[in-house]
């Protein structure tokens, strides 16, 4: 590790400080038109995220002697970024996006703490995360979450290294984001979650066609001295478009699971469609469908609105395997022993979901968000409101609440822990 940071180091400084003709940008540009060829670049952005959040909760228990009691559940990030880039015009591109975390609470080192706060990294092929201090009341953490180099030529453009692989058109459960699955209902969006390893491989055969073909190389037991074919991921897509109609195709391989999967976006009534299906076939265990479709549209007033309804076939209700699982992951973290269950997948513990979200800009610097699901089987309605303010140019201001109201019929809803427990939060994110 230290002599991967070193070598970074040096390539990215070598890039800064490499001495370059003074020349002016007319001069630049027409050298290279008449040149015709690109030119190095190099460039450095970052941002700087405080995000605080405040929980009243009547389950929490701080240590294992301790007795449940009603506890106030606080904790403050402070999250540095630095997301260098050096390209060759668009044919060459070496990304970075490097994180360096403070996080301070009154409920270091439980379980509650680690699910939420700390991504596990059980089975990843590398490890670019470093975890200096961890105690009662402060969690230190520094890494990479992307590094990758992309080229582009012809046709055809080929991605290694650790990046964010998306695949589905489903804007709030897509069950075709196999890579890297994410939950809706987390304060944080995806764009914080770290990448996989995996190279990518585009080509584009006609203006609205790309095929893809990816490999995720995952450690076996987590250790490379067991890695094989079955322990890695592989998937295929093909997506083209036809008039107003984007569809895919997705086969894939993950955590031991065959998956076939369609998807498709259509235009009509001057807003977005969506369809998404996916059948997984683990290596043991049962099979399921995952399936969804959404409308999204935004009036002329400026408001936009989605509605979304997806469908789990199997979710933890039904399936004494993920509950054990679970049970397992909450008690002594992802192992061997359940992280083929778990990984690679969205994780309900009901079928049938419907879900809405609208965002109306009240002022040109003030936007209101709400996002809400409603749980059939578990009686669960989730909500989640949020105002942001565009404070200056590179600063924005949020300030926001989760709640949930459910109906306890005997079925565990995925809300249960917001249940009359308002989960608070403000963040303040700044970039340069």
């Amino acid at each position: 590790m230290l002599r991967f940071t070193g070598l970074f180091c040096f390539i990215i400084a070598l890039a800064l400080f490499m001495p370059v003709p003074a020349l002016t940008q007319e001069e630049v540009q027409d050298e290279i038109e008449d040149s015709g060829y690109a030119e190095w670049s190099a460039e450095l952005r970052g941002s700087y995220r405080n995000l605080f959040i405040y929980q009243r909760t009547d389950e929490f228990i701080k240590d294992s002697s301790s007795i449940p009691r009603d506890k106030k559940m606080i904790a403050d990030l402070n999250r540095l970024s630095f997301s260098p880039e050096i390209s060759y015009g668009e044919n060459f591109t070496f990304h970075t996006d490097m994180d360096m975390e403070a996080i301070f609470s009154n409920y270091n080192r439980t379980t509650p703490f680690d699910l939420y706060w700390r991504e596990s990294d059980y089975n990843d092929f590398t490890k670019p995360l470093s975890e200096p201090v961890y105690n009662r009341s402060l969690y230190l953490s520094g890494g990479i979450r992307n590094i990758y180099i992309k080229m582009a030529k012809g046709e055809f453009t080929g991605t290694a290294g650790r990046q964010q692989v998306r695949f589905g058109s489903s804007r709030l459960w897509n069950p075709l984001d196999l890579l890297n699955p994410f939950s809706p209902v987390h304060v944080e969006g995806n764009d914080e979650q770290k990448g996989i390893d995996a190279l990518r491989i585009d080509w584009y055969p006609g203006e609205s066609t790309e095929f893809t073909c990816l490999i995720n190389p995952v450690r076996a037991n987590d250790e490379f001295t067991e890695t094989d074919f079955q322990s890695s991921n592989y998937a295929v897509r093909l997506q083209t478009g036809i008039s107003e109609v984007d569809a895919a195709l997705l086969a894939a391989y993950t955590a031991k699971r065959r998956n076939a999967g369609f998807d498709f976006q259509l235009t009509i009534f001057d807003g977005m469609l969506t369809g998404v299906v996916l059948w997984s076939d683990p290596q043991d265990g049962k099979s399921y469908i995952q399936c969804g479709s959404g409308y999204e549209y935004t009036f002329t007033s400026g408001l936009y609105f989605l509605v979304e309804y997806f469908y789990n076939s199997l979710p933890v209700n039904d399936d004494t395997e993920l509950q054990a699982a679970i049970f397992n992951m909450n008690t002594s973290g992802v192992d061997s022993g359940n992280y083929y269950v778990l990984a690679n997948r969205i994780i309900t513990f009901n079928s049938h979901y419907l879900s809405a979200a609208a965002g109306y800009d009240l002022h040109p610097l003030l936007r209101g968000e709400l996002f809400a699901i409603y749980d059939f089987q578990g009686g669960g309605l989730f909500m989640n409101f949020s105002l942001k303010l565009n404070a200056m140019q590179n600063l924005d201001l949020t300030a926001g609440a989760i709640c949930s109201m459910v109906n306890e019929n005997g079925r565990v809803s995925d809300f249960i822990s917001y249940n009359k427990k308002p989960l608070l939060y403000a963040s303040a994110d700044l970039y340069f």
